[in-house]
């Protein structure tokens, strides 16, 4: 077997690895690079490739597919239906937002059409995974998507070669439950593999307790729109939805009635996860709390009937947003962000993980009276900015006590900061000396016999 990370491995950044194995050539995602404020694609797998694998619908997973399937266009897709969902929002917003970007005169590269989207995501083309069963994509082989508990239809993915080789990659993975997804789970017929490859994003330290943080995060709201003050919650378009319903309910149970509002990517994510289950497999919807509130979308009829909403909740008293972007790199984040930034009362809150040169990482490491950057004007700092880990990854410790319970030969360290790998390699070695372990480097083969 050999693996390269081409992307995405060890330093962190848009996913895309290839597994060689038996004669076949394996794709797990194809993600997108986001980096300086740019977005570009990894350096896509050459050759002939029996299968792209994909574990979930984050944009550094899924935003160069159709790029992939331009040059790989007899390539079949695999993946869940509710990824696929999220992978028809996120392209689509991703090229409307070039668009507008060319629009405006900026210098924007181009990587896909909008036929290449279609393409990539014809039903012909990408092939639903419904249940979490073994399938033959070829003769002899078994594959499995089992739920990663990351976000809704995330999946770790198990491969069986005809010569019994085992693989696990666990895609993005969370072992605690969220709102409307269930932690993964250690299954009684779980294998014990030859590789498991893992991610490492947080694996050099311990994330909070959830419920703990989760309240600390809740108790932090009441108090800011106790003072009269707005809360600018800036989230991942797919995880906002999950943050939005523990806050929408804390409100309720601490007798704080204020609505908690959902715009911008977050929005749309909630209506696929409203209409979904976990995988779909016949599309039982959820029930959201009623003090959970979507932003009215663009109406043709109506052009102002959006903005007028916004002006509303910026206008008013005291408000909470839930909004895209999670890193403050675009979205309808910075339009709240530009009126509430400059408001000693109002506070930003950031869930979620801020990758190193990003807007909401800046943001974080500013003080007050400082000024940031937002479409091109710089504005003082005067609010509060506050971190929260109410992140979908597992820990360090939680990484290392799965991989004790399934007992790999060998572990490759991916989607790690080179210190999250190291750590997490150090405390893999600390209870298994006798499993290997390399980290994915990327552009490095990894190679076994």
């Amino acid at each position: 077997m050999n693996f390269r990370a081409l992307s995405g491995g060890v330093p962190i950044g848009g996913s895309h690895y290839l597994i060689e194995l038996e004669g076949k050539r394996i794709v797990i995602d194809c993600g997108a690079v986001q980096t300086g404020g740019k977005v570009l694609p990894p350096p896509i797998a050459k050759g002939h490739i029996d299968a792209l694998l994909v574990t979930h619908g984050h944009f550094d997973h899924i935003g160069m597919l159709p790029l992939f399937v331009k040059e790989h266009p007899d390539t079949p897709i695999y993946g869940t239906k509710v990824t696929w969902r999220f992978a028809r929002m996120i392209l689509w917003d991703s090229y409307f937002v070039t668009l507008k970007k060319l629009e405006r005169g900026e210098k924007v590269e181009t990587h896909f059409s909008a036929s290449d989207i279609e393409r990539a995501l014809t039903l012909k083309r990408f092939n639903v995974v419904r249940e979490p069963e073994w399938f033959s994509p070829w003769p002899g082989w078994k594959v499995r998507f089992w739920p990663a508990g990351h976000i809704n239809g995330a999946a770790s993915i198990h491969i069986i070669s005809p010569k019994g080789f085992r693989i696990i990659h666990s895609g993005d993975i969370s072992f605690q439950n969220q709102p409307t997804i269930k932690g993964a789970k250690v299954i009684n017929d779980i294998f014990s593999p030859e590789v498991l490859i893992t991610e490492g994003t947080y694996g050099d330290r311990n994330l909070p307790n959830r419920i703990e943080e989760g309240w600390r995060f809740i108790n932090q709201v009441v108090k800011t729109v106790k003072d009269d003050g707005k809360v600018l919650i800036p989230s991942f378009s797919i995880t906002g939805p999950n943050i939005g319903i523990i806050l929408a309910n804390g409100l309720t149970r601490a007798g704080v009635d204020i609505p908690v509002h959902l715009d911008g990517m977050v929005r749309t994510a909630a209506g696929i996860i409203s209409g979904s289950n976990e995988w779909s497999p016949n599309d039982n919807g959820l029930v959201f709390p009623k003090n959970l509130i979507a932003v009215p979308e663009k109406d043709p009829n109506d052009p102002d009937k959006s903005y007028a909403y916004r002006q509303k909740i910026l206008d008013g008293g005291p408000a909470i947003i839930v909004s895209s972007h999670g890193m403050l790199e675009g979205g309808l984040a910075m339009f709240y962000l530009q009126h509430l930034i400059t408001d000693y009362k109002s506070a930003v809150l950031l869930p979620g993980y801020q990758a190193e040169g990003t807007g909401g990482r800046r943001l974080l490491e500013l003080e007050r009276g400082h000024y940031f950057q937002i479409n091109r004007r710089p504005f003082p700092i005067y609010c509060d900015v506050k971190r929260f880990q109410l992140s979908s990854h597992a820990s360090g410790n939680e990484l290392a006590g799965w991989v004790s319970e399934i007992q790999p030969w060998h572990v490759i360290i991916t989607h790690a900061p080179n210190s999250a790998a190291r750590g997490l390699e150090q405390k893999i070695k600390e209870r298994h000396p006798s499993i290997r372990v390399s980290k994915g480097f990327n552009g490095e083969d990894v190679s076994l016999d």
